[in-house]
């Protein structure tokens, strides 16, 4: 096949074959990883965990060939009996790597924290506005979450644990209108601007948003929503819950939910997610909680938020 690119994800445009879906090495869900493949040797693949999920809100698993072979450059080189191969740069999940954890370092955080966001504008104006919101109020709001920012105005929502270890932070561009605008969206442990600040041996190993809040609110009915947004105006709206969110219908596992033992809980997927977490629940073991169905009447992909802004 003629290409400027070496190396394309498979799709039958390019091999000439029916496209094959994988594993998601990362999340481990079934058929929605596509490999990347060689143009120049046959539309091979690469190597089995070279390439993408199609889950890219709540996995966002993309490890590129250019990627692979710089930490395989060792395999090439003239080694000795001695010589080991350089730790991976990881950023999948794997039971291999997690007897350790390797946070990122919390000063990304603090570097971040700013209301400049285009979704924290539109928080701050529009909704507060729209809710009668008490600026001590979203201040808290603001502050508890350490809302973030980066360079583009992209919203930043920091996975920080219940033992204050940052696991990464989710990188979101939104419009004025407070929706979401589809071009982009990434992780900071793999964006660009922050890859010299991602150490040696890290592994994403994602948590709750708002988790590291559970310390500080012992008492809390803990409420858990899907999306960080949702989780956030619900923090608006009834402040004396605490409200964490899983960031996506898939992001809901029992390792996420471990930090949640002895408190009271409710989980509200959105609409058309609630046999899924249903099924999540029932394998996780010691947790006093209630699920909702209220949403399931609602059109597809409805959350609280929705109610609460757009009433039927």
């Amino acid at each position: 096949m003629n290409t400027d690119y070496r190396y394309l994800l498979e799709t039958p445009r390019v091999t000439g074959r029916r496209q094959q879906k994988f594993q998601c090495p990362h999340c481990g869900r079934p058929r929605c990883f596509v490999r990347y493949v060689d143009t120049h040797n046959d539309c091979q693949y690469v190597a089995d965990d070279v390439g993408k999920c199609d889950h890219e809100h709540s996995c966002g698993y993309h490890y590129k060939p250019g990627e692979y072979h710089r930490d395989h450059q060792w395999v090439q080189s003239v080694a000795t009996p001695s010589q080991q191969p350089p730790t991976r740069r990881t950023n999948f999940q794997s039971s291999t790597f997690h007897s350790q954890l390797i946070p990122l370092p919390s000063a990304l955080v603090a570097a971040s924290h700013s209301a400049g966001s285009i979704f924290w504008q539109w928080f701050a104006t529009d909704l507060a506005q729209r809710l009668g919101l008490q600026p001590e109020l979203l201040q808290r709001i603001y502050e508890d979450y350490r809302i973030g920012a980066d360079a583009r105005r992209n919203v930043i929502f920091w996975q920080i644990d219940h033992r204050q270890q940052v696991r990464t932070g989710h990188i979101m561009q939104y419009q004025g209108d407070g929706k979401r605008h589809q071009g982009y969206q990434n992780w900071v442990h793999s964006e660009r601007t922050y890859s010299d600040s991602v150490p040696e041996g890290f592994v994403l190993r994602q948590c709750l948003f708002g988790e590291h809040l559970l310390a500080l609110r012992p008492e809390a009915h803990v409420c858990l929503v899907e999306s960080e947004k949702t989780a956030l105006v619900m923090a608006a709206h009834q402040p004396r819950h605490l409200w964490l969110a899983t960031c996506g219908c898939g992001g809901l596992n029992p390792e996420k939910l471990e930090c949640l033992r002895g408190r009271r809980l409710t989980l509200f997927p959105d609409s058309g997610c609630l046999q899924k977490w249903q099924n999540v629940m029932q394998k996780t073991q010691g947790l006093r909680y209630t699920i909702s169905d209220h949403l399931e009447q609602y059109p597809a992909n409805t959350d609280l938020a929705d109610l609460l802004l757009h009433p039927p």
